[in-house]
């Protein structure tokens, strides 16, 4: 199937926003965090991605499938670059409202403390979201915003980082990462792990 990766624009977002709960649906953190169909994730998103993309350490891709009539959004990407923060974890009210909010400000603020232990002030690549729309999984969307930035890390001679759910933990290890530090979550029922791919000589 013929895909096409370009870097993202701003008024891909509304597309970017669906595709995340479309991606997302069946995932019971991402539900418990910002619940499909309340429109308090809906703005949550929106704005957070509105905001992001106009960040130049912010490298956002877009996967478009080609042969659809008319061209059809498959899937998008954010890696940060060596050297940039993450934004900060939101004040437990800053979360979407219809969500479980005090768990989002734990469970992501755990990601981040995870990501920190792991990395240290070390540059690298980070891929902080990747969502592919359901119908498209598995048909190597991502695969190509996965080899953008390991090729990036490979040419900076960095390595790269990323929370894996459990789903996606199998991806990754194609390309390199390997898990180096887990946790679960929801009474044990969801492992979450911190994965760094080695620098390349």
């Amino acid at each position: 199937m013929p895909l096409k990766l370009v870097p993202s624009k701003p008024e891909d977002v509304p597309l970017m926003v669906e595709t995340y709960f479309e991606a997302f649906s069946q995932d019971p953190i991402h539900q418990r965090f910002a619940p499909k169909g309340t429109q308090s994730a809906h703005d949550f998103w929106t704005q957070a991605l509105t905001a992001e993309i106009r960040d130049k350490n912010n490298f956002f891709l877009s996967v478009w499938d080609d042969t659809a009539i008319p061209e059809a959004f498959v899937g998008f990407a954010k890696w940060i670059a060596p050297g940039a923060s993450p934004e900060p974890v939101p004040a437990v009210d800053q979360w979407p409202s219809e969500g479980d909010q005090e768990f989002s400000a734990f469970f992501f603020g755990r990601l981040g403390d995870m990501h920190h232990e792991a990395m240290g002030e070390r540059p690298h690549w980070y891929l902080e979201l990747l969502a592919v729309k359901p119908q498209y999984q598995g048909k190597g969307a991502a695969s190509l915003m996965l080899r953008y930035g390991v090729d990036k890390a490979d040419e900076d001679k960095v390595e790269c980082f990323l929370d894996a759910s459990p789903k996606g933990q199998p991806i990754y290890e194609r390309y390199g990462f390997r898990v180096v530090q887990s946790d679960t979550f929801l009474d044990g029922t969801y492992v979450q792990c911190a994965m760094v791919r080695d620098a390349r000589a």
